[in-house]
């Protein structure tokens, strides 16, 4: 197992920690809700200002532990694979193969493939290209 993936699993381990710390909070915003005598009586506002934490702190928990947008930010490399990563893995292969030119230099080797695709000029002294 690489370090990168305990890192990850810890930081997610840290962030499920965290959204169980928010439900506690939410959890324990409650109590004034559950006393239907205290809302009967209570104005709009208050009944605002009394769900708002409870709303809030439960809907941060159940982004936290579901954790999974937050990792991803976090470790954008671990979840999807790299176009770099084969490529990092294989050995260079050289340029030029051995057997692949047998002779001559590496001018004649390039020489040789760029021959076909250059037009050589006509011998009785006009250009080709010209019009």
């Amino acid at each position: 197992m690489k370090s990168g993936d305990i890192f990850k699993d810890i930081f997610g381990l840290a962030v499920r920690l965290l959204g169980l710390v928010f439900v506690y909070l939410g959890l324990s915003a409650m109590p004034p809700l559950l006393d239907l005598g205290a809302i009967e009586t209570a104005a709009k506002g208050d009944i605002i200002t009394a769900v708002l934490p409870v709303a809030f702190n439960l809907a941060v928990a159940w982004w936290l532990i579901g954790g999974g947008l937050l990792i991803r930010r976090a470790y954008p490399e671990a979840s999807k694979p790299s176009r770099y990563s084969k490529i990092q893995g294989e050995s260079a292969a050289p340029a030029i193969r051995p057997g692949q030119f047998q002779g001559g230099t590496d001018m004649d080797a390039v020489e040789k493939k760029l021959e076909p695709l250059v037009e050589k000029p006509k011998e009785d002294g006009t250009d080709s290209r010209a019009l």
